[in-house]
């Protein structure tokens, strides 16, 4: 069955660093940490940088740094953020999202983001801390019209009104600010797939766009969505099964074939189903995205793997063979991480857009 046409986006959850700044884990973790937050065109009120990839977007993360400069940063900005980690990827019929980590290094007393009255993307965008969250919302509530700006926008933070409550358009704010918060203070491990550049890794999230910029004729027949840029995106899963005893492997690939009654963390779900059984540990590997030449589809790829005590009632139902016989030097390059540190839980991949 063909794929079904998706609109997808790109989130961006971005940390403030600094290039001075040069202090040691216990200082580290003392220091609050400040995220972008930015105040939309009335009444979207704050959120997240972020929202759909368009079609000159090579890939994902492209989109994610395209957002946070056209929303939060001020005209003529050079200073671009960083993706560095893919916290989650969230797939439903006929939509995806991508929640990015990123840094953005700003040491101006200044500060390189936006200020009132802003733009057509956005009014402005704070540097604030998570425990600053609690002075929002959880959705609008009444401003009287006498406490809008001349513009009929509100501006509930800036100094130039009074008005004393902000709101937050939805939940990614508080639960995605909420996870690098606990990941701080647990580990101090950033949570999330680390975004890789090049082969020379091979854990972590990969995303590669056409390698040249699409002709007139490409673009002609690219797809569109109630307005917004869509793609074909092939679905597919690509699973490593790893039985202890033995030191075998076994893998198996499967694309979601009808997109509208499965999604990919369900078509992950039901492989790993299979050695539920027996399984001691299941992780999330890899994610790879790659946009076709066409400019109309892409292959979104999941590498999910379970560790099983022993295959032994497995034997017959798949071909098991060392790490050195598996036919594809990709996945000799997984096998030989399995259980080792480059991995997420599974939950990164949700089928949900609800809180965590």
């Amino acid at each position: 069955m063909a794929p079904l046409p998706t609109n997808a986006y790109s989130l961006a959850v971005v940390v403030r660093s600094s290039k001075t700044e040069n202090l040691n884990q216990s200082e580290h973790q003392k220091k609050q940490q400040q995220y972008v937050l930015v105040h939309e065109r009335f009444p979207r009120g704050w959120w997240l940088p972020g929202g759909g990839i368009e079609h000159k977007d090579s890939t994902p993360v492209d989109a994610a740094v395209r957002e946070t400069i056209e929303e939060a940063a001020l005209p003529q900005c050079g200073n671009l953020p960083v993706m560095t980690h893919l916290l989650a990827l969230e797939q439903t019929p006929g939509r995806i999202r991508f929640i990015f980590r990123g840094e953005w290094c700003d040491d101006d007393v200044h500060s390189i983001l936006k200020c009132p009255p802003g733009d057509n993307e956005s009014i402005e965008a704070k540097w604030i801390t998570f425990s600053e969250i609690k002075n929002f919302n959880r959705r609008r509530k009444h401003i009287p019209r006498e406490q809008w700006l001349d513009d009929g926008n509100s501006h509930p933070l800036s100094s130039s009104t009074s008005v004393t409550h902000p709101w937050l358009r939805g939940h990614e704010p508080s639960t995605f600010f909420g996870m690098l918060e606990k990941s701080l203070k647990q580990s101090n491990i950033v949570p999330g797939l680390k975004v890789q550049k090049g082969d020379t890794e091979v854990g972590g999230a990969f995303f590669s766009g056409p390698k040249e910029s699409f002709n007139n004729d490409a673009l002609s027949k690219r797809l569109t969505i109630r307005g917004r840029a869509a793609f074909l995106i092939h679905l597919k899963c690509r699973l490593i099964v790893y039985a202890s005893e033995s030191k075998q492997f076994c893998t198996m690939s499967r694309f979601v074939d009808d997109q509208n009654g499965k999604t990919l963390r369900q078509l992950s779900d039901e492989m790993l189903s299979q050695f539920s059984s027996l399984s001691t540990k299941t992780g999330l590997q890899r994610v790879d995205y790659t946009a076709h030449e066409n400019g109309r589809e892409a292959t979104l790829t999941v590498f999910p793997y379970a560790i099983i005590s022993s295959n032994h009632e497995f034997y017959n139902d798949f071909k098991w063979v060392s790490k050195e016989e598996l036919p594809d030097t990709l996945d000799q390059r997984l096998a030989a991480e399995i259980g080792q540190g480059n991995v997420v839980d599974l939950n990164i991949l949700r089928d949900s857009e609800s809180e965590l």
